[in-house]
């Protein structure tokens, strides 16, 4: 296996694995440093053992010599002996040899090393013969005499024994220097054997050390401080970072992967928090909205921030129920208005988003040439339907029939909690505009009340004084109008009233404020009129009223007349009291000189009728009060 391929193998593998491999090899070192050891103290013993036989061999040789030696001085004793019983000791000594030469051989034999055996047996042979010719002189000394004895022993062929016993005794003395010199040898080979063996296991030790090391540092260590790195910085909060190790098929990897999922999580979590935020700023804006306009180019701005991806609009109904106004587009062309049927998410009531299903129908308000995903998302308020946001993902959103992709579920998410923030703030926009209608307006005529009137004094007084203007005062009241509720009754009453006040108000400019005071008296306010110009609008007003003809159960009712007096600010006073005083003096002179008139004030009203205007007032305002919960309740 070559070394990338290892390499390669052992990246395959797990970390428990690799590091169970490492610290096995690790584990086996000691053990062959033992038995490398073991083996050189076997091979030693071995050596030694040869050693000790080959030098016990040296030994046997010496004794060997020795007792031949002693049986040829024994010998020569026997044949220099003058008689029989003079060679007595000495053929005694001789036999006594004999046998000890005998057992050295056999001990010899038995103990001799494979290099000894063959020249053993030669010598074995030999020292058979000597010994039968050497017990022969014994017994020719001891049967004869000595000289029998050393005649026989000078025979050649007992000559030609001993000499071939000296050549194998130093054949064999030969063999065994040579055997302990190669036993001497072999233990100084296993002695460097054995040293060499230690000393490249201890460098292999420091190899597999280093790789163990290597491996602990780049496979391990240097893999968990990265690691290390990127969850500190998640936990900062950097969320925009490279999790190192997320390809790994080990625990590194798992480890990494688990890191990378806390931190999707995290941006997930933070996304959620952003959608959040905005929808709570959105919702908080909206219900600070005053008017409707104001609302819609709120909607534009954070449905820009919360789903930029996409375009859009967003239609209300108008009041006529009939068709839908576009009030707001963004990341696109504004489209036109469109009929409720025009939209199958209107029609079908839920929303409705081109593109989910394998079977779809498109919207008759879509272009014609549209292939792309959008989202119809119906408008509800208090269960009624007041609008629809419209939301086009693109062409490139489409994933297939009967698929979106994630992106487009999760602005399609958005939209709907957008739709309902929406929803609830054009509700709560056009109840606050229905109750301060309620507040400020008269229900007969649908002119503004007194109170609104006192307001609107007030705020028109201040900016003509601040600008050096004039502001002109109607006090209008309708001439004998107690004979037509005595005389055709109050429905009829108010029908007249009804025509009066719609009748002001379609002859007064857009910033003058025609109001119903109470009963059948109505104030006009005309900012920056003058007494004069206000007398001539005043006088053309009655002309106008008296030119009605006002019917009421298919019959004309008799000729309405009104009286006007007019007063001014600040000629005519400098407070509203006094300026409504002068005013209402001019419309009793009026009435004195015969109604159907217009008279101007001559001098500012006096102080106790300013008292009974701010006593009006505040009952005007305490009725008002009273009033409302009842028309929250009833819108």
């Amino acid at each position: 296996m070559g070394e990338s391929a290892f390499a390669g193998w052992l990246i395959g593998r797990n970390l428990r694995a690799r590091l169970f491999l490492m610290l096995g090899i690790l584990g086996l070192l000691p053990v062959l440093g033992a038995v490398l050891e073991l083996a050189a103290v076997q091979a030693s013993r071995e050596d030694q053992a040869t050693l000790d036989k080959a030098i016990e061999g040296s030994v046997y040789l010496e004794r060997t010599n020795g007792l031949l030696y002693s049986v040829l001085m024994e010998s020569r004793g026997v044949f220099m002996s003058a008689d029989t019983a003079a060679a007595a000791p000495f053929a005694a000594n001789l036999l006594k040899n004999l046998d000890a030469l005998k057992d050295v051989e056999t001990a010899w034999r038995d103990n001799a090393t494979d290099a000894e055996t063959s020249g053993l047996a030669e010598l074995s042979r030999r020292l058979d013969d000597f010994m039968t010719f050497r017990r022969e002189i014994v017994r020719l000394a001891q049967e004869e005499s000595p000289a029998a004895a050393r005649a026989y022993s000078e025979k050649e062929a007992i000559k030609a024994v001993r000499t071939a016993i000296s050549e194998t005794l130093q054949a064999l003395a030969r063999s065994s220097e040579e055997e302990i010199k190669t036993a001497r040898a072999r233990i100084a080979a296993s002695g460097r054997s054995a040293l060499i063996g230690l000393i490249g296991l201890a460098l292999g030790s420091l190899v597999t050390l280093g790789v163990a090391a290597l491996f602990v540092n780049r496979l391990l260590m240097r893999p968990l401080f990265k690691i290390k790195t990127s969850m500190l910085k998640l936990a900062k909060g950097e969320l925009d970072l490279e999790v190192f190790g997320a390809d790994r098929r080990d625990e590194i990897g798992d480890m990494a992967r688990a890191v990378e999922i806390f931190r999707l999580n995290d941006l997930e979590r933070n996304k959620l928090t952003h959608e959040a935020r905005l929808l709570s700023q959105f919702n908080a804006w909206l219900q600070s909205c005053k008017s409707l306009p104001e609302l819609y180019d709120m909607v534009g701005e954070f449905v820009t921030r919360l789903l930029p991806r996409s375009a859009g609009n967003l239609y209300v109904y108008a009041n006529s129920r009939d068709v839908l106004e576009n009030v707001r587009a963004w990341n696109g062309a504004p489209a036109p208005s469109i009929h409720p049927d025009d939209c199958w998410g209107l029609r079908r009531g839920h929303a409705y988003t081109f593109g989910e299903h394998e079977i779809d129908f498109k919207c008759s308000h879509v272009e014609k040439g549209h292939e792309g995903v959008y989202c119809c998302l119906p408008v509800l308020a208090h269960g009624e339907t007041i609008g629809m946001l419209h939301l086009d993902f693109g062409a490139k959103r489409l994933t297939g029939a009967g698929a979106i992709d994630a992106d487009v579920a999760e602005q399609r998410r958005l939209g709907i909690l957008c739709a309902e923030q929406i929803s609830l703030a054009i509700a709560n926009v056009k109840l606050r505009d229905q109750l301060r209608d309620q507040s400020i307006r008269d229900p007969l005529t649908g002119m503004f009340n007194r109170r609104y009137m006192l307001e609107t004094c007030r705020r028109e007084f201040s900016r003509a004084e601040r600008n050096s203007q004039s502001v002109a005062v109607l006090s209008i009241d309708v001439d004998h109008f107690k004979k037509f509720n005595d005389n055709h009754g109050h429905d009829a009453g108010d029908i007249v009233l009804r025509s009066v006040g719609a009748a002001l108000q379609s002859s007064f400019r857009d910033e003058d404020v025609p109001c119903r005071y109470g009963g059948e008296e109505f104030v006009v306010i005309l900012p920056g009129s003058s007494l004069e110009e206000a007398t001539r609008r005043a006088d053309a007003v009655r002309a106008d009223i008296e030119g009605l003809s006002v019917r009421y159960l298919d019959a004309a009712l008799p000729r309405v007349t009104i009286s006007i007096g007019v007063a001014s600010f600040p000629s005519g006073g400098d407070t509203i009291e006094t300026v409504l005083k002068a005013a209402d003096e001019a419309l009793y002179q009026a009435k004195e000189k015969g109604r159907n008139r217009v008279e101007q004030a001559a001098a500012p009203a006096n102080s106790d009728l300013a008292a009974w205007i701010r006593e009006a007032d505040a009952a005007e305002r305490a009725r008002s009060e009273a009033a409302r919960p009842e028309r929250a309740e009833a819108a």
